[in-house]
Formats: structure tokens, sequence, C-alpha cells
């Protein structure tokens, strides 16, 4: 049996916390150079990456406040991998994650995200009697929604893939 590894969290929450907070500093800046706002009865194709960037920063400086209790606080100081069938899992959505990205520009993201999100729902499912049909008409309803949402309402770019002509 190997010992399991466990990692200490308050330096790396640090690290997180900081590497979290140059990343949303960077993605906000590039955002707001490279796409538009827009005006506030037509807003533009940045304000969503702005909005993430906003909501990244306040976590990752909440993250780097927060305080650790020692042995009295609920939160652990370290934290252990998964093993076994977990691990596996784990793997298994990281892979459709890696697919996802690299079958977007290829087939389009509303097919890519919508065999995704079927694809991770399995996998993260833990009920036995789960309904391949049920996961499917959840992920085509949500990839829809995106698709309405960010393309249709937002005018986001997203790949269309080889099937372009043939949705919406």
């Amino acid at each position: 049996m190997t010992p399991t590894q466990s990692f200490g969290l308050p330096p790396a929450r640090r690290f997180v916390g900081l590497l979290a907070l140059l990343l949303a500093a960077g993605y906000g800046v590039d955002a707001w150079q490279t796409l538009s706002v827009g005006r506030w009865h037509k807003p533009g194709a940045a304000i969503f990456p702005i909005a993430v960037a906003i909501l990244l920063a306040i976590s990752a400086v909440s993250v780097l406040l927060e305080k650790h209790g020692g042995a009295d606080d609920p939160m652990p100081a370290t934290f252990s991998l998964p093993e076994g069938a977990d691990l596996r899992r784990l793997l298994k959505v990281l892979a459709a994650f890696a697919i996802y990205f690299v079958a977007m520009p290829l087939i389009g993201n509303m097919i890519a995200s919508a065999l995704f999100l079927l694809a991770s729902m399995w996998l993260l499912s833990d009920d036995p009697k789960r309904s391949v049909a049920r996961l499917a008409i959840y992920a085509i309803v949500i990839a829809l929604s995106f698709e309405v949402f960010f393309v249709r309402l937002l005018k986001v770019q997203l790949p269309g893939g080889v099937f372009k002509q043939w949705l919406f």
C-alpha cells in the first residue's frame, strides 16, 4: 500500500491566491484592451470577462486574507489526493476537459459542450441507475442555453465547427 501524499494548505493557499490575483489582473486587462465594452443599452463582449476577472480577484483576495485557526479550525491544514477509483474518475474528468478543448474548434462549441457535459455528468454521478438519456437531455438544454446567452445575447464569438451551417 502506498502512503497518501498530503499537501500543506497555508503556504499553498497563499501561492494560489497570489497566482489567481495575477491571472485575474491579466485577464481583466486583456479583456479591457482587446474586447469592446459597448454601451449601457448594448453591452459588448468584454463585460462578461471583466466581471469574471473581478469575481476571481475578490476570491483571490479573500483567500489571501483568510486566517487559519490551528487545531480548532474546521478546515484541515492538509489535504490528500484521491486514490483508487476516485483518482481514476478524476483523471477521466480531466481527460474529458482536454478532449473538450481539442474538439471545440473542430465540431463547434455547442456540440462539444453538450458532449463534455454529458461525459462529466455521467462520470461524476454517484447514482448507479443514472439514465444516459436524462443526462443527455440535461446536457443539450445547458449547451443550448449557453449558446443563446453567450452567442446570441452577448454576441461572443465561439467556435462553430464543421456543423455551423446546420445549427441555429
